[in-house]
């Protein structure tokens, strides 16, 4: 059939270009469409395209990121759930654990009296259950916060745009040099942890200490090491 139809076609070629070198040229191009296969639909083949091809966009849903990840919003809304809890209190500490999903927290009443609850998902799973502070400890706690002019919330967006791609873990209120500081942790992207201070005072972000690799696992040494003995001395032959 396609011996036929290239006949056919070339034929028609030379009639309507007639003769020349112009027809010849159509008559081969006719016969080499026609010795390729046919479609699967029965028809002529279709001509390779000739112009760009158009990439078209893949659909479907998106890949998720990484879930449970500690990030400035969830540890606000956790430390609002506990202080909501444990009215008149203010925020001493608050820590990410199981990588986000659950917070431990922190807080302290004016008169020192020390807090502690657990929050996941923005409500309290656990307390506030009272320490058992002595005297001493409530006073130091105390002074601490009626020293500290900045409260978490202040500290905690100078921490963010002091290290925009980390995600704080940990923040808590402590006293270094005899002033009162909020100290965080922050995981980079790349998984190593690094330490920023704020003053709790002026808000100042102080110098981040060096960044240090995040859960690195130590190879274990498998087998018994070898023991070296360390020689005595060499003897002296007596004559």
């Amino acid at each position: 059939m396609n011996k036929t139809l290239t006949g056919v076609l070339a034929g028609a070629a030379l009639l309507a270009g007639g003769c020349g070198g112009q027809a010849a040229h159509e008559a081969q191009r006719i016969e080499r469409l026609a010795a390729q296969p046919p479609s699967p639909t029965g028809g002529m083949p279709t001509p390779p395209p000739t112009g760009p091809m158009m990439s078209t966009p893949a659909t479907g849903t998106p890949t998720a990121g990484p879930t449970g990840a500690a990030g400035a919003d969830d540890l606000k809304r956790a430390a609002q759930a506990a202080l909501a809890a444990a009215s008149g209190a203010k925020l001493v500490a608050i820590e990410s654990e199981e990588n986000g999903k659950r917070w431990e927290v922190q807080v302290a009443d004016p008169d020192g009296t020390e807090r502690r609850l657990d929050v996941a998902d923005g409500k309290v799973v656990s307390g506030p259950s009272v320490e058992d502070n002595d005297p001493a400890d409530k006073a130091k706690l105390q002074k601490l916060l009626s020293a500290a002019k900045v409260d978490y919330t202040q500290a905690l967006d100078k921490i963010t745009a002091t290290v925009p791609e980390g995600r704080v873990t940990e923040l808590s209120l402590d006293s270094e040099h005899g002033k009162p500081v909020w100290d965080a942790d922050v995981v980079l992207p790349n998984g190593t942890k690094q330490e920023v201070a704020i003053d709790a005072v002026t808000g100042e972000a102080t110098t981040p200490a060096t960044a240090t690799p995040t859960e690195t696992a130590t190879p274990t040494e498998t087998g018994t090491p070898t023991m070296t003995e360390t020689p005595t001395g060499t003897e002296t032959p007596t004559g």
